[in-house]
């Protein structure tokens, strides 16, 4: 069960069924539950904590916690402390009023193990879920970014906000709805309910092969590869594997597979459609080049690029440039294009799963 906060309520329950995975507002009964918690640990000793932040610096927490342990049992002590060492570091206290709204917009996820089981390793729903919730960015609007969206939620996702007994449960439900940071929610979550509801009908027209490709496909997309070398291998893998059949000519099926949905999204304009191709020969030209380890033919293929399309020349040109940086800058290039190129083939399989698909085979 996880659980993250929205700017909308849910208005119903959405069961993505092939995956085992709900998306629900809280019941009632559960808001009641987590409202006495919230009073229980913050309301009943309003007064003692404000007394504490209004008295008392952030290097008193030792004097404090010593004045505690006096009158109070170690649990309440620990989020009387945590509630005065928050606020001192710049969180303030939400109302009533504000929690009570939060509670409205929180969704749980929860998840059937036996049904997920089949596609996904029980130590990796975790980053399964928050890849699920990033692939928002790609979905809003287009292939453009959304920048409200953040590439991995996992930090979010470790803790329970129904199970009292949990370990940490008080601190973590302080940090979840009772306290915010210039206005924010730690557990804020970039959504809507028309992505739940459309990836609920995609994986609904998908068989358990292609869920299976789907979702390594964005475990390709969120992977974090720190050298750019690798996120270009990367990038053109991805694309390969859901585009491409084993035994095609990858180079030629990749340029116009993956031409064929960036046009989609461009225009259609005839200056456009020469570049999209020639950005797509230059981009796996340089990635294979990386994976055969002749790194020399990157600004070759540079070379070629700039003399064949003055597009690429305005983006590439620098004659001023040292080895080292006019290689760097011809693969980040490259990168960043396959990155967008691979936005437009996620966002195209969602909307088109049988076109893709025809892809494909």
């Amino acid at each position: 069960m996880f659980n993250i906060l929205t700017d909308f309520s849910l208005s119903k329950r959405i069961d993505i069924d092939k995956l085992g995975i709900i998306f629900r507002p809280l019941t009632n009964k559960e808001k009641t539950i987590i409202l006495k918690m919230i009073d229980n640990i913050y309301m009943k000793n309003k007064r003692v904590i404000n007394k504490l932040c209004k008295n008392y610096d952030k290097e008193d927490e030792l004097k404090i916690s010593m004045l505690l342990s006096k009158e109070y049992d170690d649990i309440t002590r620990e989020s009387i402390m945590f509630c005065f060492m928050s606020y001192k570091s710049g969180f303030k206290f939400n109302t009533l009023n504000k929690i009570n709204k939060l509670l409205d917009n929180m969704i749980i996820i929860d998840v059937n193990n036996d049904v997920i089981s089949e596609f996904i390793s029980k130590e990796n729903i975790v980053k399964f879920i928050s890849n699920f919730l990033s692939f928002y960015d790609v979905y809003s609007s287009d292939i453009n970014f959304n920048k409200k969206v953040r590439s991995d939620y996992s930090y979010i996702l470790n803790d329970n906000i129904l199970n009292p007994k949990e370990k940490d449960y008080n601190l973590n439900l302080i940090m979840t709805l009772l306290m915010s940071y210039d206005n924010k929610m730690m557990k804020k979550t970039e959504l809507s309910e028309k992505y739940l509801l459309d990836i609920k009908s995609f994986f609904s027209k998908l068989n358990k092969n292609e869920i299976r490709r789907f979702l390594n496909a964005i475990d390709l997309f969120y992977t974090n590869n720190i050298m750019i070398h690798n996120r270009l291998v990367n990038n053109i893998t991805l694309a390969e594997s859901i585009l491409i059949k084993e035994g095609e000519d990858i180079k030629a099926n990749y340029i116009l597979k993956a031409g064929i949905i960036l046009k989609h999204y461009s225009g259609g304009a005839e200056t456009i459609n020469c570049f999209i191709k020639d950005i797509l020969n230059y981009c796996y030209d340089l990635r294979s080049a990386i994976v055969h380890g002749s790194e020399e033919k990157i600004l070759v293929n540079l070379n070629s690029a700039i003399q064949k399309n003055k597009h690429l020349k305005d983006l590439l040109e620098d004659k001023n440039a040292s080895y080292n940086n006019k290689k760097l800058k011809a693969i980040g290039l490259a990168s960043d294009m396959s990155m967008l190129v691979n936005r437009a083939i996620l966002r195209y399989w969602i909307e088109n799963p049988s076109m893709v698909s025809y892809l494909k085979k």
